[in-house]
């Protein structure tokens, strides 16, 4: 592997443990039913707002960002349960995505 490509790799994995990180503060939200649930989904779903570094993530989080947006519609109608299945789901997507990513 050449240096560029490790620069990139490191930003793409850099970048999409971010997002994993967020999604982790925000299921924790909804599971305590915390009053920061809002905030905390608006962070995830910031995160996802733009194309990955170098747009070679972008059809995953694709497929998550939509996840994501019908996790907080569940939670807005007040189904949470569901809210927080959609956000699993996507953070289990996201999780696979950096697996295969690794190569590992």
């Amino acid at each position: 592997m050449k240096a560029g490509e490790r620069a990139d790799a490191a930003l793409r994995t850099a970048h999409l443990l971010r997002i994993d990180s967020y999604m982790d503060i925000a299921i924790s939200a909804m599971w305590t039913s915390s009053p920061r649930v809002d905030t905390m989904l608006g962070m995830v779903e910031a995160s996802l707002r733009d194309e990955s570094p170098g747009g070679k993530d972008d059809e995953p989080l694709e497929k998550i960002r939509a996840l994501v947006g019908e996790g907080r519609e569940y939670l807005a109608g007040g189904e949470s349960s569901v809210a927080l299945g959609r956000m699993r789901v996507a953070q289990d997507l996201l999780s696979l995505h950096i697996i295969r990513f690794s190569g590992r």
